[in-house]
């Protein structure tokens, strides 16, 4: 019986399909560039929408939805992007991030768009008020959400310290990281073992 060949990407995949390590090259190019793409194809499938019925909402045809998901990155035109997620209901969100600055000032921007993120769930959560079911399972949510996030947060940041050189981080004593040491988690330990720092 023929062992089973696995692939860490469809350009690996390409690759032993072709032969060729070009063709690897141009399929992860596409992927790279396609981003976008099949975001909006997931949003719409996800939403139990076909082409036909997305292109009414949008008042145009259907060849247009089809091309959009055919295409990449590159070829979508930003008004489009727009009117197709207004049609599912989804509004956009842009981060611009700026590679050129020192990175204290890069990982200040994550902060800060983690920040933002947080003040939508405020937000959201402000939308149900009085829905005591809902809030229950809010609190619980978001309280399960910021014990994973504060987990991962520790892995990273000490990630981040054994790149920067400090042996001893400086939040050891703040309390939800010191609580977070008590209870080391095999997932985030293994998840920073497995993502580059760079």
């Amino acid at each position: 019986m023929a062992k089973k060949q696995r692939f860490t990407s469809v350009g690996d995949a390409a690759a032993f399909l072709t032969e060729d390590d070009v063709v690897k090259k141009e399929v992860e190019e596409e992927v790279e560039n396609s981003q976008i793409v099949n975001s909006l194809l997931r949003l719409r499938v996800c939403k139990g929408v076909t082409q036909k019925e997305l292109a009414e909402r949008m008042g145009c045809h259907p060849s247009k939805i089809s091309r959009m998901e055919g295409g990449n990155d590159l070829q979508l035109n930003m008004g489009d992007v727009l009117q197709y997620l207004s049609a599912l209901g989804i509004t956009m969100s842009l981060l611009f991030e700026d590679t050129s600055l020192p990175a204290a000032a890069q990982i200040k921007q994550h902060v800060y768009a983690i920040q933002e993120q947080l003040g939508m769930l405020v937000k959201i959560a402000r939308q149900v008020d009085g829905d005591e079911e809902v809030i229950t399972k809010i609190h619980a949510f978001c309280g399960d959400v910021l014990f994973d996030f504060l987990k991962r947060f520790k892995g990273r940041y000490e990630q981040l310290c054994l790149v920067s050189g400090r042996v001893t981080p400086a939040l050891k004593g703040f309390f939800p990281y010191s609580a977070l040491s008590a209870g080391k988690s095999e997932n985030v330990d293994a998840d920073c073992e497995t993502t580059s720092c760079s």
